[in-house]
């Protein structure tokens, strides 16, 4: 289970830059985030962007880059469902956030979200997942709505996803 620290930032990420519709946008929510590192003469400011493109059997990665000016890629596989991008856009947008993608640590890629046993994987998942399903939002619409696949269309994610948020929030 990842901490309330993980849950929390993704809260904070989307407090700042979330319009308050849903579906809930993670490309939107990275646009409106930059990172600031150092202080002084040694501050950075550091866009964090979203891209789309074919990347075969990967569903996204990310990364920091000095060129051509210093910043944070996340990338993520046009070629998958759109409700898995949007859960990879938000996931990868994790990593940046969470520091598993740094200056020192220039990328980090997922081969699957498979989180067993490494803690990054799990953190993002659940970053991901608070992001695009606020728990708050999440429990008051599945008292309204009791179909999981028109819960899932409303928040613009899979029968699956949705139905693991509701298991994972007790509501199920």
């Amino acid at each position: 289970m990842a901490t309330h620290n993980v849950t929390e930032l993704a809260r904070k990420a989307r407090d700042m830059a979330w319009d308050g519709n849903f579906p809930v946008n993670p490309i939107a929510i990275a646009q409106g985030i930059t990172l600031v590192k150092g202080q002084g003469e040694d501050e950075q400011r550091l866009s964090i962007e979203v891209i789309g493109k074919s990347l075969g059997e990967l569903s996204g990665y990310a990364e920091f880059t000095e060129a051509p000016v210093p910043g944070f890629r996340c990338f993520y596989n046009l070629d998958e469902a759109r409700v898995r991008q949007r859960f990879t856009q938000a996931h990868e947008l994790a990593h940046v956030l969470l520091n598993h993608v740094s200056k020192e640590h220039t990328r980090l890629r997922d081969t699957t979200f498979n989180d067993r046993g490494d803690w990054r994987e799990i953190d993002a998942n659940a970053f991901a997942a608070e992001l695009i399903m606020p728990a708050e939002y999440v429990r008051h619409q599945a008292s309204k709505i009791t179909d999981i696949s028109e819960l899932a269309r409303f928040f613009g994610v899979s029968s699956t996803a949705i139905h693991y948020r509701l298991k994972n929030l007790g509501v199920l």
